[in-house]
């Protein structure tokens, strides 16, 4: 048992140290990411995925179009217009019409007009599924040979004209729906560059502050990495959960009540030109009106997700240790996860603030300072929030439940007091005693008391004991050894006492 005690502080302890320095600052990164990833959301089209006929159409040319940004193209999607024969995308300057029916017959035939006037999308590619290209182009040269296709008249053109997508009809099926292998590889790609941003600030956040508090180099790189990692994780994992719920009908009832709130908002000057900020921050161009009513409806029903997904990953070591491992209270648990609620909310309203005050003020450079400025206030803002919000939860929080800790540190120190005495510690050796225990009492050793004890006093104390009486031992072993005086010398010094005060005098014997 001994053993396993050992092995068991050890994991909570490692589970410490890879919190990190600034947990609370770690934590606002995290909360902020799962902002921005609302609106990053929103600029795909996963809101036609599940309650649009045809949604894997929609779904096809967003993974056509990460697929060709993965790859260093200049893609975008260019069809949100809903223009008769527009374009869906543009890749390095190329037009192109993406078409996922489920067999190539029909693939084709909705790129033609059925009354016979030919190929409906001059001037653009025929983007088609993965596993119907071939097909497709033997249609095509078909196609051109029977004069369907203004323009060309070689069906050699036919490979040019049509352009092989980078998933199948079926893939396209399944990343339109929830809860598949397709639908989670798109999210992660979709995921990744938000993760990594994630990463990159945690990692120069820790590896400043590691550097501050007298790591050398090579051990401030590893806390930055072990910190980093864990940041750009969960952000993915936030992003990939939230991506998941998005394509469910919740997700549309949630769309209708946003709007209702965000309509609301906009019929006040302030309100509007706010909400007209953050639909600038998040498109990146600006927008008016019902147009960026509609966008921010969306982007903030998405920020209630990846809130609510943030709260679930951030607080799921809280609920494990009290279900599970019972380190922890379910009251610490339950205020733990409040305090984080706030958090999060208080870092999406410091996003959304900062994204439309930075977009207000970017604006003076047209374009790229609108957006640049967005980014910029969303980022700062959202950090700020989460833990100015943070903050004053746990202040609240505290005054109302007390920690785990609070109780466990009183047992502590009863014990500690009641072992100095039994070992008559000097000023100096209880000095020694203090820094030896205080290195030991991080957030992974009370997890570890209180799972050990259940909370309960007398536990606590055995506990204790049990834990830093070596520790007290170890002082003790350090002392200055007394030799006692030989009984030839004792007899010597006591005759001479006795002498003294039959005299009516004090002392030993004389120097001899």
């Amino acid at each position: 048992m001994k053993g396993q005690h050992k092995t068991d502080r050890k994991k909570d302890t490692d589970a410490t140290k890879a919190a990190g320095a600034t947990p609370a600052l770690l934590d606002a990164i995290k909360a902020t990411a799962a902002a921005l990833d609302a609106a990053g959301l929103e600029r795909t089209q996963i809101a036609k995925y599940h309650n649009t006929k045809g949604g894997h159409g929609f779904a096809a040319e967003d993974a056509n179009n990460i697929a060709d940004r993965l790859r260093g193209k200049n893609a975008k999607i260019v069809g949100g217009g809903n223009e008769r024969s527009g374009a869906d995308r543009l890749v390095d300057g190329v037009f192109v019409q993406s078409k996922y029916y489920q067999d190539a017959s029909s693939t084709m035939q909705a790129a033609f007009d059925p009354d016979g006037a030919g190929y409906r999308y001059p001037g653009q590619v025929l983007e088609v599924p993965k596993d119907q290209y071939e097909e497709c182009v033997a249609l095509m040269r078909q196609r051109i040979s029977d004069g369907q296709v203004p323009g060309y008249n070689n069906p050699a053109d036919a490979e040019e004209l049509v352009k092989q997508g980078t998933v199948t009809y079926k893939q396209a099926r399944n990343i339109a729906r929830a809860g598949n292998i397709d639908s989670v590889k798109f999210d992660v790609k979709t995921g990744a560059a938000l993760a990594s941003g994630a990463f990159g600030l945690s990692f120069a956040i820790n590896y400043w502050q590691a550097t501050r508090q007298g790591m050398d180099q090579t051990e401030a790189l590893k806390e930055a990495l072990r910190q980093a990692f864990s940041a750009g994780a969960a952000t993915l994992v936030t992003h990939v959960l939230t991506a998941q719920l998005l394509r469910t009908k919740a997700a549309a009832v949630g769309t209708v009540a946003a709007r209702q709130g965000v309509r609301a908002i906009a019929r006040t000057s302030i309100g509007k030109k706010a909400i007209e900020g953050i639909a600038a921050a998040s498109l990146g161009k600006t927008v008016y009106g019902a147009a960026a009513v509609n966008h921010v409806s969306k982007v903030f029903r998405s920020n209630v997700v990846t809130g609510a997904v943030t709260t679930a990953v951030t607080c799921a070591p809280d609920f494990y240790r009290a279900a599970f491992d019972n380190s922890i209270s379910w009251k610490q648990c339950i205020k733990n996860t409040a305090v984080n609620v706030v958090g999060v909310a208080g870092g999406s309203v410091g996003v959304w603030g900062g994204a439309a005050a930075g977009a207000a003020i970017g604006s003076a450079i047209p374009g790229v300072g609108t957006v640049v400025g967005g980014c910029v206030g969303a980022t700062i803002c959202g950090i700020g929030g989460h833990m100015a919000a943070n903050s004053g939860a746990k202040s609240l929080a505290d005054k109302l439940v007390d920690d785990d800790s609070k109780a466990l540190i009183a047992t502590l120190e009863r014990e500690m007091v009641a072992l100095a005495v039994e070992y008559l510690l000097s000023e100096q050796e209880l000095k020694q005693v203090i820094k030896d225990v205080g290195e030991r009492l991080d957030g992974g050793w009370w997890r570890y008391m209180y799972r050990e004890t259940e909370g309960r006093k007398k536990r606590g104390r055995r506990f204790v004991r049990r834990e830093f009486e070596g520790v007290f031992k170890e002082v003790a072993a350090h002392r200055l050894r007394i030799a006692p005086p030989s009984a030839a010398h004792f007899r010597r010094e006591t005759d001479a006492f006795a002498s003294n005060l039959a005299n009516g005098s004090e002392g030993g014997s004389p120097d001899r």
